[in-house]
């Protein structure tokens, strides 16, 4: 049985708009990735490149403990990304996504956390392979949104999961046979959040040149306005293992099920249960006071310290800062709804740039700082949390 041939080739650039360029990727033998970071000052840059370095030690390890040990490499990523934003406060609140593929035997083990992306490039047609972890792809999958309409959704950014928000993380795992003369493309937002994936398709299709074609999709995410840092990674698959008999269309070859995110709430409910068995009630009220959220106190938009749920009648959050933004007046249902149940957040400065970013636009007014001001008739399509 042959081997699998694979070519590579990744490229990265700040963008137009950006001072630093946040996001990390790796291209190895047999690891590829792409990780997008969040948190503002350098805490982003360092939260990406943290959090690829596990995938880059793991391609030395061989293709079969490559593709068997993808979606731990990612944990392995979002356990130092988050140790290391508890033990700097200058990096508090950092986080980061991360899509990963390791190649074996013809198989890409995909392992996926946030909204970067993966797709194939198969007889001249695209498909994504990853699954963006938005409220936005909620809301689609919901039937709430048609795929057109949360491509331009002003809200369209706001990420449900992430590398570092918790000492754990639910990474979807995929499993796709490839063929001879696929193609797999990696990119962060700053690519896929400008350029639709017929674009993508057609400039990624264009010969064999990999450097150039991640220039050239660059260049043309540059030329519309390069809001984000860009990064793209290609992988050329020349030869898979003979008597393969891969199917032309992309195959999900894990069992059905796998991959799905448990609620919120039950995940919370469990670890609070493990604490109060192991930890005692200060371990629970230990872990409360790191955390914060966003949500609802007297109809008004107010950011909490602790936990959305309460524990035999007692709360584990209390109110940290109250804003004069009113629940009702919120144009959006998703977001009102994502309110009452609490809206997670890393830190006190990320919870409030949700609000900033994301919660206000959709009310209707900004804040500037000293109050609230009138904005501008819309908000941008694509703001992202210090990005």
């Amino acid at each position: 049985m042959s081997q699998t041939k694979l070519r590579s080739a990744g490229m990265s650039d700040v963008g137009r708009r950006r001072e630093r360029n946040e996001d990390a990727w790796f291209v190895g033998d047999h690891v590829f990735a792409v990780a997008d970071g969040l948190g503002g000052h350098k805490a982003g840059e360092v939260a990406s490149t943290v959090a690829v370095e596990p995938l880059a030690a793991l391609d030395g390890h061989g293709s079969r403990r490559a593709a068997a040990g993808v979606a731990d490499a990612v944990r392995q990523g979002n356990r130092a990304v988050f140790e290391q934003s508890q033990e700097d406060e200058d990096l508090t609140g950092m986080s980061t996504t991360m899509t990963a593929v390791a190649v074996h035997e013809g198989i890409a083990h995909i392992a996926h956390v946030g909204d970067s992306r993966c797709y194939l490039l198969r007889d001249g047609e695209i498909s994504q392979l990853s699954r963006d972890h938005t409220l936005v792809a909620r809301m689609v999958a919901e039937g709430k949104l048609s795929p057109e309409q949360a491509e331009a959704h002003p809200q369209r950014s706001i990420l449900t999961r992430a590398l570092g928000a918790d000492p754990d993380v639910d990474v979807e795992e995929t499993n796709v046979a490839l063929a001879a003369a696929d193609r797999l493309l990696l990119c962060s937002d700053g690519l896929s959040g400008v350029l639709a994936p017929s674009e993508i398709r057609t400039i990624a299709t264009q010969g064999t040149d990999l450097d150039r074609i991640c220039a050239r999709l660059i260049e043309e995410a540059n030329e519309r306005g390069g809001p984000d840092n860009i990064t793209v990674v290609l992988v050329d698959v020349e030869r898979v293992p003979a008597g393969g008999g891969l199917p032309k269309k992309p195959r999900d070859v894990r069992s059905a099920g796998t991959g799905r995110r448990f609620p919120v709430r039950a995940a919370v409910w469990g670890l609070l249960v493990l604490l109060l068995v192991f930890g005692g009630w200060f371990g629970v009220r230990a872990w409360a006071n790191r955390s914060y959220f966003v949500g609802v106190h007297d109809d008004q938009v107010t950011i909490y310290r602790g936990l959305p749920v309460d524990v035999l009648g007692m709360d584990l959050h209390e109110v940290e800062e109250e804003t004069a933004l009113e629940v009702a007046e919120i144009n959006n249902p998703a977001i009102r709804r994502s309110l009452r149940d609490g809206i997670r957040a890393s830190s006190l400065a990320d919870a409030r740039r949700i609000i900033e970013e994301q919660i206000a636009p959709a009310i209707g007014v900004v804040d500037g700082g000293d109050g609230l001001e009138e904005p501008s008739p819309s908000p941008s399509p694509t703001s992202r949390q210090s990005r």
